[in-house]
């Protein structure tokens, strides 16, 4: 009996998968990043050193999210070309939280929708200025 409910939770569990193909792509700077495709978007997880931040966005770029950007100030913008396409997805100071972030995150992707570079820049508002929270350069990024 045991055995059959197990049988049946797998099958009942399997039904909410969601569907997500995983890449990585990485450069001898230490950056990795790792794509996660799903059914209607992408989900970027980016390291370097000690550093992570996950990104996201829709398959067709009218929404993102990033975790200095609260939803309703998220502003994405995107130009497609001969080479891939530019994502720019950014925000300007406002309260997120208990603090006052602001942000911008730079994605160049190949023609196969494959990211080459990543730049993020997360800021959080001091007493008097900004402070640098997150700086993150991905350049010549390569596919492992």
């Amino acid at each position: 009996m045991k055995q059959i409910l197990t049988i049946v939770s797998v099958i009942f569990l399997s039904q909410f998968t969601t569907y997500a193909e995983t890449t990585i792509f990485s450069n001898g700077e230490g950056c990795v990043v790792e794509k996660e495709q799903r059914r209607n978007g992408v989900i970027l997880y980016i390291s370097k050193g000690d550093q992570q931040q996950v990104v996201g966005f829709t398959n067709d770029y009218q929404f993102a999210d990033f975790v200095y950007c609260a939803d309703d100030k998220t502003e994405i913008n995107y130009l497609d070309g001969s080479l891939g396409t530019g994502i720019m997805i950014s925000c300007n100071g406002h309260r997120n939280g208990h603090a006052v972030t602001r942000g911008r995150v730079d994605i160049s992707l190949d023609t196969n929708e494959n990211p080459t570079e990543v730049k993020i820049d997360g800021q959080k508002k001091g007493l008097f200025t900004w402070k640098q929270k997150t700086l993150i350069e991905c350049n010549n990024l390569v596919q492992e």
